[in-house]
């Protein structure tokens, strides 16, 4: 049996708080590894954490407190394994598949650079070491596992800041995260410091002297790490933060004897990319094929799981969350900007030096980012300035370089 953050007390206790407080937790002896709770009036039993597990493991003994009933199981990543051996002659399963995963085996590799060898061709590798170096140069840039301690004053600051960081990203993907709704949000917040001082969750946190850029909240089951949400501050997109993020959370984990890096259920190019392995995530229906009720009702099930994987898979959940977010927030339009290089830094009487906020969601924080990464020269190197009686026009100035910013 996995020793999942799932079937954890300090996860049920805080999952039923948030999203079903008024129901009653059971066990089944049938089943092992899984809590339910039931809905009105039909005799089916979810599991407990449902599609917030992201990862469902259990064992099926030999037992008739079945009968007469229907149990859905959320995401059981198929390179699980799970145990069906000792299931009853009267018990049935129906699987349907709901997500693509990807993971990579660490434990096929002897560490990151042979990783990276078997993963990616040479012009790639070259590519990610010049992005990495040159981030390295421009900021003061350290990474933070937080897996068994972590100040709760941190702790909420870095969950301030994973907040503003998502709610950044989807703005300008004009599209809604589930993950940022409050109800969802709130419990995340409340069950990840728990279950981190537990070591059954991490954060992984890279930072920019001692601002969050790069944010990652993981699940421990044993030897795997799950990636479950994780986010990055889109003015850094420029030395491509997304992948070396991820990179720096491999190096890790291959520093820490972690065997497999699960980046979960869900459909992006870099989990294709980085992933030695692709795998299923599937519902698990079981119920009792001798009741002529819980075969209707399991068989529903089914079909409506399979219709809303179909509709995943025609894209149809991404224009609902594009048409939520047009719905819930104010249509943000992308600034236009222009930029022009000048010979000579201009008077500066009538110039103001401005020190940006990572917080203030300003486009000229991107636009001094990508500054940086152009010329190669650390932050404290260069002066920004904002034009005396001239709004929204700027001089970014270096040693090396000069440009004035219009933004329109």
């Amino acid at each position: 049996m996995l020793n999942a953050p799932f079937t954890s007390k300090t996860f049920i206790d805080i999952w039923k708080k948030h999203f079903i407080p008024n129901k009653l937790i059971k066990k089944f002896q049938f089943i092992e590894g899984m809590s339910f709770y039931k809905i009105n009036f039909f005799p089916i039993y979810f599991n407990i954490g449902k599609n917030h597990t992201k990862g469902s493991y259990y064992e099926v003994n030999d037992q008739n407190d079945y009968k007469g009933k229907v149990f859905v199981v959320y995401d059981v990543p198929a390179y699980f394994n799970v145990n069906n051996a000792s299931k009853p002659n009267g018990l049935s399963l129906l699987e349907s598949t709901q997500y693509p995963g990807f993971l990579i085996e660490l434990d096929k590799f002897k560490n990151v650079e042979d990783y990276l060898q078997s993963t990616f061709g040479r012009n790639s590798r070259m590519k990610m070491r010049k992005y990495s170096n040159r981030l390295d140069t421009c900021f003061d840039i350290s990474t933070k596992m937080f897996f068994g301690t972590i100040d709760e004053k941190e702790y909420d600051l870095i969950f301030e800041y994973f907040m503003m960081l998502l709610n950044r990203r989807f703005s300008d993907k004009q599209i809604s995260n589930n993950n940022m709704h409050p109800s969802e949000w709130n419990f995340y917040k409340e069950v990840a410091y728990p279950l981190i001082i537990e070591k059954k969750a991490s954060l992984f946190v890279v930072f920019d002297n001692k601002t969050p850029i790069a944010i990652t909240y993981n699940y421990h089951i044993d030897d795997i790490v799950i990636d479950a949400i994780t986010v990055f501050d889109i003015n850094y997109v420029k030395f491509n933060l997304g992948y070396l993020n991820n990179l720096k959370l491999i190096e890790w984990c291959f520093e820490n004897n972690i065997k497999k890096l699960d980046f979960s259920k869900g459909y992006f190019d870099y989990k294709k990319r980085l992933c030695s392995k692709e795998y299923d995530f599937n519902y698990h229906i079981l119920y009792d094929s001798n009741s002529i009720k819980a075969k209707i009702i399991a068989y529903f099930a089914y079909t409506f799981y399979e219709f809303k994987s179909y509709l995943r898979k025609k894209e149809i959940n991404t224009k609902l969350h594009k048409i939520t977010f047009l719905l819930n927030n104010k249509k943000t339009e992308k600034v236009d900007y222009e930029i022009v290089t000048l010979d000579v830094l201009p008077d500066t009487n009538s110039l103001t030096e401005l020190y940006l906020d990572s917080k203030t969601n300003s486009p000229l924080n991107k636009i001094v980012n990508d500054f940086l990464y152009g010329i190669s020269k650390h932050r404290s190197e260069i002066k920004i300035y904002s034009v005396d009686n001239q709004n929204n026009l700027f001089i970014i100035s270096s040693e090396f370089l000069t440009q004035k910013v219009l933004l329109k």
